[in-house]
């Protein structure tokens, strides 16, 4: 019988005791922003330790083929609804770099075509990073919605003017017109992330006319871009959906209820199964797992 150490192969980091827990707790934005741990930040490392649960293939091909044109009958919208640690974010960064035409991608998608590196406009928002008091800011703007920061990432200042007015003062959401200006004839991917947090903040915040809050201007906004990405051909809204007994519970049943007309449409997704959850950590984990050497200790204990 084989002992564990030639059974099991650890990966080099475990081995030099680099895996931190910390690294298992991946962020979007950090990738977006190009600050992520190599293990996330870096395709063809990120790739090589994804383990492709059959939902993850499933997510990545079908958004690829409404990005791509391969596939015609592909949603425009794609809903990920998983409690926390359950692969959402993992999934958000896989396509990611997938729709920025990565090669590292193939790993997973197998045959479905990769777009071209540069041909798809990307933008990725994650609700606890927005600041609707403050801002977030950038280079040459400070962005304080969800459309301003959209229209920044598509596009940069010359975007953002779009909804400069509407971002900065008014907090009137932007329609299907602005719409069209910001995503151009390009295909566009965007993925929003916990926004039910940024709900719950926004329900403070009064609009330029008193009438209504920043939260009631974010839902007609998200209302008006699902259907826009419906109805566009090359354009793809995926939006996450935590449990409804999450910390933002409030937050998320309000966005349920706002966008249940239009999520009936919808392609509702989960990247992983709770039983893959074993698999994907040994996978992160090891190099090489001999499931033989493993069956056979089994044995020789019954």
């Amino acid at each position: 019988m084989r002992t564990i150490f030639e059974a099991c192969v650890p990966r080099p980091e475990v081995l030099r005791g680099e895996l931190r827990d910390d690294l298992f707790a991946a962020s979007l934005a950090s990738v977006v922003l190009g600050t992520a741990e190599p293990v996330y930040q870096d395709p063809e490392r990120f790739f090589r330790q994804t383990y492709p649960t059959m939902q993850l293939r499933t997510f990545l091909r079908e958004a690829l083929g409404r990005l791509t044109g391969s596939d015609p009958s592909a949603n425009g919208v794609l809903l990920l609804e998983t409690p926390f640690g359950g692969g959402k974010t993992h999934a958000l960064i896989a396509l990611y770099h997938a729709a920025r035409g990565e090669p590292a991608a193939a790993r997973v998608v197998g045959e479905v075509p990769l777009p071209p590196r540069g041909t798809v406009g990307v933008a990725a928002v994650v609700g606890t990073d927005l600041d609707p008091t403050q801002g977030v800011p950038h280079p040459e703007v400070t962005t304080y919605t969800l459309w301003g920061e959209l229209a920044y990432q598509l596009g940069g200042p010359k975007a953002y003017r779009l909804v400069e007015e509407s971002d900065h003062r008014t907090k009137a959401a932007p329609g299907r017109a602005t719409l069209e200006q910001l995503f151009g004839e390009r295909p566009v991917l965007i993925l929003l992330d916990e926004l039910a947090r940024y709900l719950v903040v926004a329900a403070a915040v009064p609009t330029a006319t008193g009438k209504g809050t920043l939260a009631d201007q974010t839902i007609a906004f998200l209302q008006a871009l699902l259907e826009f990405a419906t109805a566009r051909r090359n354009a793809l809204v995926v939006l996450t959906m935590a449990s409804s007994t999450d910390a933002f519970a409030e937050g998320t049943e309000r966005l349920r209820e706002a966008l249940s007309v239009i999520a009936r449409s919808a392609r509702l997704l989960t990247p992983a199964e709770p039983e893959e959850i074993p698999a994907i950590v040994v996978h992160r984990l090891f190099e090489r797992v001999d499931r033989a050497a493993a069956k056979e200790t089994a044995q020789a204990y019954l």
